[in-house]
């Protein structure tokens, strides 16, 4: 399973099947779900006084998972993320990192990686579909790639910390990674890393298994959706002696305010090293150079 083992993200399929068919109730999406994952080939999916195919459900569940995960138009949201990573970057290698500094990385982490697994559950269903347009496959792998990249770029170049002050090393090693991100936006959205920038940023996934054409899309989807059922027993089984609920944003809270606590987060007004901070605005060149490749 990879990446996706742990089920986090797993709520927004439901959701997809909610915004799909807005008549049936929670209880009946999960049930349209597990049906169209888990039933046999010729099994057609009741409810409503209707019925669909595996495939027709599968392909609309892909087109709601893409559309869930745009913001305007795919260039607007691409540059959105290009400009959420670099103010990361930024302001987690601006002098000190505050606790206002590590919960923006947090949260920010948390949305990109939910919009990876959304556009590569949305690949999922497409492949298990029968879904024959490969323009439709290019976008979608283009694009968790890209997530995927910003990711490790996130991972490498800030610190898991919090309340400390950063060095002059790292804040060198960022500063170039900045003049990157935001040069991208510059060139468009067409333009990724270069295969020589990916090497060499420790952060290529052009060759990731699970992005190939005979990778198992159908028996990944059958395997996560088995996993959601147990963890869905076991929280059945914990609620018989303990009635607590919890949105998933809820739960988000709680784990990012454990973790900066565990890091010895407090709360304060973020400090910011003025001269870094202009350093990283500022370059010897209006419009940085950077090598690009358009895919």
């Amino acid at each position: 399973m990879g990446r996706y083992s742990s089920c986090t993200y797993f709520e927004t399929l439901y959701d997809a099947v909610s915004r799909i068919f807005p008549a049936v109730n929670r209880p009946e999406a999960c049930t349209i779900l597990r049906e169209t994952i888990l039933a046999p080939y010729d099994y057609e999916v009741e409810f409503n006084n209707s019925s669909y195919t595996q495939e027709q459900i599968r392909e609309l569940i892909a087109h709601e998972l893409v559309n869930m995960c745009v913001d305007k138009t795919p260039e607007q949201t691409f540059q959105d993320i290009l400009e959420g990573a670099a103010q990361i970057i930024k302001h987690m290698n601006d002098g000190y990192i505050t606790t206002e500094d590590y919960r923006e990385r947090y949260e920010y982490l948390e949305h990109i990686n939910k919009h990876e697994f959304m556009l590569f559950a949305a690949l999922a269903f497409y492949r298990a579909a029968g879904e024959n347009d490969t323009k439709i496959y290019d976008e979608l792998i283009l694009n968790v790639i890209r997530l995927r990249e910003i990711n490790d770029l996130i991972l490498n170049y800030t610190r898991d910390a919090v309340e400390i002050e950063v060095s002059r090393e790292e804040f060198e090693q960022a500063r170039p990674i900045y003049k990157m991100l935001k040069s991208l936006q510059n060139l468009g959205y067409e333009y990724n890393f270069s295969p020589k920038e990916r090497i060499g940023l420790g952060i290529d996934h052009e060759d990731d298994a699970d992005l190939s054409e005979n990778f198992g899309y159908e028996n990944w989807l059958k395997r996560l959706m088995l996993l959601q059922l147990r963890k869905e027993i076991a929280m059945d089984n914990i609620s018989e002696t303990a009635t607590v609920e919890h949105t998933e944003t809820e739960n988000a809270v709680e784990d990012i305010t454990d973790r900066i606590a565990a890091l010895r987060g407090i709360a304060e007004k973020r400090r910011f090293d003025k001269n870094r901070f202009r350093q990283l605005e500022e370059s010897e060149h209006p419009n940085p150079p950077m090598t690009g490749s358009a895919n």
